[in-house]
This record gives structure tokens, sequence and C-alpha cells, in this order.
């Protein structure tokens, strides 16, 4: 059984690891990209994600937790009073495929109808093939592309 809950201190360097394994695990070719990008991200809102994602009601971060370990995790930032974005997404390897993205995708999409906003943004790469479908199944429409050094990155959104 998975438990979908609200981010706690606690859970900091199990994040972490979840994020910088969970896209390495897709790094293949594009390792340059994806470290730096990994860098970044650890060094921007992943290095206090209380702050960046709890201190606002307008924002929040949840993980999915299974048999005590976390093996999914998802935050949401405000853009504007009608729109956010979803950020961080991961799920663990040995978890995917068994609902828990699904399950996170659902849980934001609550607290976002929850905040009255009328549509959810999100940004991911040409090497994510699973989670774009997964993305495209819940409803998300791809609306526009961008580079990343050699990396496509491709913009979804969903009116909520």
């Amino acid at each position: 059984m998975v438990n979908y809950r609200t981010y706690r201190p606690e859970d900091f360097e199990a994040v972490r690891d979840l994020f910088v394994k969970g896209l390495m695990g897709f790094a293949g070719e594009y390792r340059e990209e994806y470290c730096r990008y990994v860098r970044h991200s650890l060094d921007d809102d992943l290095s206090d994600i209380s702050g960046q994602y709890l201190d606002s009601p307008s924002n929040h971060f949840w993980v999915a937790e299974a048999e005590d370990r976390v093996v999914g995790m998802v935050g949401v930032q405000w853009r504007s009073d009608e729109e956010a974005v979803l950020r961080r997404m991961s799920v663990a390897a040995d978890a995917r495929r068994q609902g828990v993205g699904l399950g996170l995708l659902e849980t934001v999409q609550e607290f976002c109808r929850g905040m009255g906003y009328k549509r959810l943004k999100l940004t991911t790469d040409n090497q994510l093939i699973a989670a774009m479908a997964m993305y495209r199944r819940f409803g998300f429409r791809k609306v526009g592309e961008d580079r990343y050094g050699r990396l496509l990155e491709h913009h979804f959104a969903k009116d909520i």
C-alpha cells in the first residue's frame, strides 16, 4: 500500500537520493546534460524543500511512501492565480508501473483544484518516454518544446 503525504524534513536525504537516481537512470548519452540539471536542482529548490514548497500555502511537496520507504515525490509551485507548475516528479525504479506516478498526479491535481488553479504545467525531456505517456493518459497535452543542450524539453499543460 502506498501512502501519499506531505514532505517532512526527515525525508530530505531520501528525496534527494530518489531525484538523483531517478534522473540519472535515464541519462544515457545525455549524461553531461543530466548531471548539470541534477546539480542545479539540488542547489536550487531541492536544497530547501520546506522553504521552497511548504512555507507558502500556494506551493506544496509530497512523497509517496511504501513499506516505510520513499518511493515517489512531486512538488507544485504557484505561477499565477490561475496556474501552477508540477516539479521534481520522480518514482523509484522498483515502484514504477504500479500506479505511484498516477497517485502523485491525482494528489497534485486535487491540491491545485482546491487552490483554484485552472491550469497545471510541467516540463520533461525526450528520454522520459514512459513519463510522457503517463502525462498524456492523465490529460496533459503537449504545448511546446525547447532545447536543453542536446536534450529536447517537452512542455505540457492540463486544464483542471
